[in-house]
C-alpha cells in the first residue's frame, strides 16, 4: 500500500477531505504506478457562497498525490519528463471529469517545493453553474524529493464570465483570485 503524501494539515483547517483514492494509473510488463491521492474541498468559501447566493457545491479543491513506481527505477530527467507530461494529462482529465469545460493548458516554469525545482503547469478552464459560467485557473506540480513523485495542485474559480443578476454579484463577491492563488501554492509547498 502506498503511503498518504505528507500534506500541510495545519493550513487545510477550513478543508474538508473528500477522498482519499489508491488506484493504478500505469501498469505495463516491467513496471507499475501506484498513486495514492488525497483530495480537499474548501468548506469556507462554499459556506460563504451558499450563503449569500443558495447555491450549494464546492468552488475550490486541493490535491496531493504520491506515486510509487515498481520496481523502483532511478528518478532521471527523462522520467521526470514522462511523469510530468503524463501527470499533467491526468489532471486536464481530472478538470474535465470535475464539469470544467475548455481545459487548456496555460502555462508551464519550475516552482520551489521545498529543497526540488517542481514543474509547474497552469490551465484556463470555464464552469458553468446555475446559469453563470465561470473562469478557473487550475495549477499541478509535478516533482520527487526522495526518489518518489509527489503530485499536488487544485483549481479555483477567479471570475464570473457569463451570467447577471443577483446570485452573480453575490457570487463575484466571494471570489479573491490572487488570495487563491497564494494559497493554492502555499498547500503545494506544504506537501513533503
Amino acid at each position: 500500500m502506498v503511503a498518504p503524501p505528507p500534506i500541510p494539515e495545519d493550513r487545510l483547517a477550513d478543508w474538508r477531505r473528500t477522498d482519499d483514492l489508491t488506484d493504478t494509473p500505469f501498469s505495463a510488463p516491467g513496471l507499475t504506478v501506484t498513486a495514492r491521492s488525497l483530495l480537499y474541498e474548501d468548506d469556507r468559501l462554499r459556506t460563504a457562497v451558499r450563503e449569500r447566493t443558495g447555491v450549494d457545491r464546492s468552488w475550490r479543491f486541493f490535491l496531493a498525490t504520491r506515486l510509487e513506481l515498481t520496481p523502483s527505477p532511478p528518478v532521471t530527467g527523462a522520467l521526470r519528463g514522462l511523469v510530468a507530461s503524463r501527470a499533467g494529462r491526468g489532471f486536464a482529465d481530472r478538470l474535465e471529469d470535475r464539469g470544467f469545460t475548455a481545459v487548456e493548458r496555460s502555462d508551464r516554469r519550475s516552482l520551489r517545493v521545498g529543497d526540488d525545482d517542481a514543474r509547474l503547469f497552469g490551465y484556463d478552464a470555464r464552469c458553468r453553474i446555475d446559469g453563470l459560467t465561470l473562469s478557473v485557473d487550475g495549477w499541478l506540480a509535478v516533482w520527487a524529493p526522495d526518489g518518489t513523485f509527489r503530485l499536488a495542485g487544485g483549481a479555483y474559480p477567479i471570475a464570473v464570465v457569463d451570467g447577471d443578476g443577483k446570485t452573480a454579484d453575490a457570487l463575484a463577491d466571494c471570489l479573491d483570485p490572487s488570495a487563491f492563488r497564494g494559497e493554492l501554492f502555499e498547500l503545494i509547498r506544504g506537501v513533503g
